[in-house]
């Protein structure tokens, strides 16, 4: 019998499926709307590294020039270009006035020699002792390259300089040219040890280059003053922003050089999740300069605090959905094959009660009309009305017992019972049904056995197993009953010729409205609920079910009640 899938099915199906189609569009526009804030949050913390990082150049910038112009702006401003060689000074003048202007600063202190380059042609002049001709000429050839690609000046005025209060120094009128980009430093060298070559151009009126003062010294010895400076300031970010928060504990600052040496580092660097970098000009030495929010204090920078990621959440969320969805399935599934089973349990039941109906009606009938000729025909008949009316009795018993336990109202009084007496009265009653068969039955009982057992129950469960056996089981075939005892239990047990359970199915059939398919295809009657029936009645006494192969060939069913050592009560007399 075959069951057309419904529509509604079919259509919940589609309502679930769209549920999860439109969780899993919510989820990901959340999900996309979760990033773009986490995303907006972090571009906002790296332009406030961004922002610390131009602070940091150009505060740098400041201190480095507030170090080079006091060094080297004296010997500058004495360049007379009318009257050049009595206005030039050597090397060593120029190392005492910049020691004498620069004291405040101990920059200096490592500087390893003055140097003075007439242009274009003239030689390198310097106070070193030690320094080779080929460092000397790599300081020279440096020089020349960064002055000859300076870009010209134009429009440039005299500027004077000194003071305007009368009494003080007289104010002078400048003949050079010196401008903040006259002011170099270069960083390299000719071997690993890093040089730092600190110079400065005056230029004519014409802004043609007439001299260069400068000096070389370690690179750290005069940079690092100038980035600690900036560090101890501590003004990078907005007072609004950071608030009492003090500057180790919210940046990082670092400096290297364009190959990416280190020059200087703060204490406790922080990683560079949310850092960034500014390149100082061509004549700084390129110094690329470093800013780096500290991570777990970052949050603290934004309103709300650095969102969390909301991914694992979401996808808890999803997967949740999904799971729901597929036991809504499943549940769905379960369903519409409960309603199959209910439908072929209906029409089993159907079939089952239709035939002892038919009988009975039959011959009431012919005893009615009196169309039974002798007295042993109308025996007969009658014989049979009984046997299909008690068939009639324990199918509806199964039916009532059966929607009982589904409602748990299923009751049992135990009492000890006699089980070879019960076997016996159950093989009479069922004897019948099995001669209209050609059956047998065998009795294999061992007398005195009693059993702590629901005498009705007892007798439905025999009666449903014997009529079990009878029905998928051959003509001819012999049924055998038996029984034996354990320390603490009854053993009952039936066994047909039929053609088995397979191992894999002998759990399954104990289950309500399951039929194997064999049976189904060869036109079995039956209900399916007769072994839940027999399973239900015997959990209910505390035993157990099991199938196992019969000796005969084919399946034997096994039971299992609490033995009982009382002695059976005696029938009251009728």
């Amino acid at each position: 019998m075959t069951h057309p899938r419904p529509s509604r099915l079919i259509g919940t199906v589609v309502v679930l499926g769209l549920a999860l189609v439109i969780t899993a569009t919510l989820v990901y526009q959340a999900q996309v709307a979760a990033r773009g804030h986490r995303l907006t949050a972090e571009h906002t913390l790296k332009d406030y590294a961004s922002f610390a990082a131009w602070q940091f150049s150009q505060q740098a910038r400041n201190e480095l020039l507030t170090n080079e112009i006091p060094s080297l702006a004296q010997a500058a401003m004495r360049v007379n270009p009318e009257r050049l060689p009595e206005s030039l000074l050597s090397p060593d003048a120029v190392g005492v006035l910049a020691r004498s202007a620069g004291g405040w600063c101990r920059c200096l202190d490592s500087v390893r020699y003055y140097f003075r380059l007439d242009w274009p042609d003239g030689p390198l002049l310097t106070t070193a002792t030690n320094a080779s001709s080929g460092e000397l000429r790599w300081v020279r050839d440096t020089i020349l390259a960064y002055v000859r690609r300076m870009p010209p000046l134009k429009d440039m005025r005299p500027r004077a300089y000194g003071s305007s209060d009368a009494t003080a120094r007289e104010r002078q009128q400048m003949r050079v040219i010196v401008t903040n980009d006259s002011y170099v430093m270069i960083l390299g060298g000719l071997d690993i040890r890093p040089r730092l070559l600190v110079f400065l151009v005056s230029r004519n009126m014409d802004g043609r280059p007439v001299v260069v003062y400068g000096y070389e010294t370690p690179p750290l010895a005069f940079l690092t003053p100038a980035f600690q400076a900036v560090y101890r300031r501590g003004a990078l970010l907005p007072p609004s922003l950071v608030g009492n928060l003090p500057l180790d504990s919210v940046l990082s600052l670092a400096a290297e050089d364009g190959h990416g040496n280190p020059l200087f580092g703060s204490p406790g660097q922080y990683d560079l999740t949310y850092s960034a970098a500014d390149t100082l000009d061509a004549n700084f030495g390129q110094l690329v300069l470093r800013a780096a929010l500290r991570p777990d204090v970052a949050g603290r920078l934004l309103v709300g605090g650095l969102p969390p990621s909301r991914g694992p959440m979401l996808l808890a969320l999803a997967l949740l959905m999904a799971i729901l969805l597929a036991i809504a399935l499943v549940q769905l599934r379960r369903e519409q094959e409960l309603a199959r089973l209910r439908t072929e349990f209906v029409s089993g039941v159907s079939h089952e009660l239709r035939t002892p109906l038919a009988q009975i009606r039959w011959f009431s009938e012919l005893l009615h009309m009196g169309k039974l000729r002798s007295e042993e025909e109308r025996t007969r008949s009658a014989a049979i009305i009984d046997q299909e009316a008690r068939r009639l009795t324990y199918l509806v018993e199964n039916v009532l017992t059966f929607s009982r336990s589904e409602r748990r109202l299923n009751r049992i009084a135990p009492a000890p019972t006699d089980v070879a007496k019960e076997l016996h009265d159950a093989l009479e009653l069922f004897a019948p049904l099995a001669r209209s068969r050609q059956m047998k039955l065998r009795a294999e009982v061992e007398l005195g056995l009693v059993a702590l057992v629901d005498r009705n129950a007892l007798r439905q469960i025999l009666l449903n197993l014997l009529d079990n056996a009878a029905k998928y089981g051959p003509e001819g075939q012999t049924i055998t009953v038996g029984s034996s005892r354990t320390r603490e239990w009854v053993r009952i047990w039936i066994d047909d010729e039929g053609p088995g359970v397979s191992e894999t199915d002998r759990a399954r059939v104990w289950e309500p409205y399951v039929r194997l398919g064999r049976d189904s295809d060869r036109g079995t009657g039956g209900s399916g609920i007769g072994l839940s029936v027999v399973r239900e009645l015997v959990a209910m006494h505390g035993g157990h079910c099991s199938m196992e192969a019969s000796p005969g060939g084919g399946v034997r069913v096994v039971f299992t009640l609490p033995a009982s050592h009382a002695d059976v009560p005696e029938e009251s007399p009728a």
